[in-house]
């Protein structure tokens, strides 16, 4: 459109800044990747006990909704929206991971996602505080990298 006198008013493209753009990617990268090291502690975790512990996705699944990939898709949802959550707030990967194992440890029984803690076997409550701590750890180490 043009102004009276003839001069041509300038359209202005509002944009993000690009270093905005890529930190939520690199946000999104680390908590598809901290997710994704859930699944590799989890082959370590049943080796160390000897089998499928209390908080296993799929078992929680089952309990939860009949399914076990159902437990396995939501921790796709889950444990992303918590790496958000940890990247947001700024929190250590030392703070964070146990503060996840702490609200499941109070939440999970509570839902009926897993049995009572008193049921839970021995060795279940120390690999859920470092099942925790690992994705809390790689999210925060591939976030710093990328950022």
């Amino acid at each position: 459109p043009h102004r009276p006198g003839g001069e041509k008013r300038q359209v202005k493209w509002h944009r993000r800044p690009v270093e905005g753009q890529l930190r939520r990617v690199h946000l999104i990268v680390a908590a598809l990747l901290g997710t994704l090291a859930l699944h590799a502690a989890d082959a370590i975790e049943r080796k160390l006990l000897g089998r499928r512990p209390a908080y296993d996705a799929g078992t929680m699944g089952k309990r939860l909704f009949g399914s076990a990939p159902a437990g396995v898709a939501l921790r796709w949802v889950y444990g992303p929206g918590l790496a958000v959550l940890q990247e947001e707030l700024k929190l250590r990967a030392w703070i964070f991971g146990p503060a996840i194992a702490l609200g499941e440890l109070l939440a999970l029984p509570r839902l009926g996602a897993t049995p009572p803690i008193r049921r839970w076997r021995r060795g279940e409550l120390l690999t859920l505080f470092a099942h925790a701590t690992t994705f809390a750890l790689v999210v925060r180490a591939v976030g710093r990298s990328k950022s």
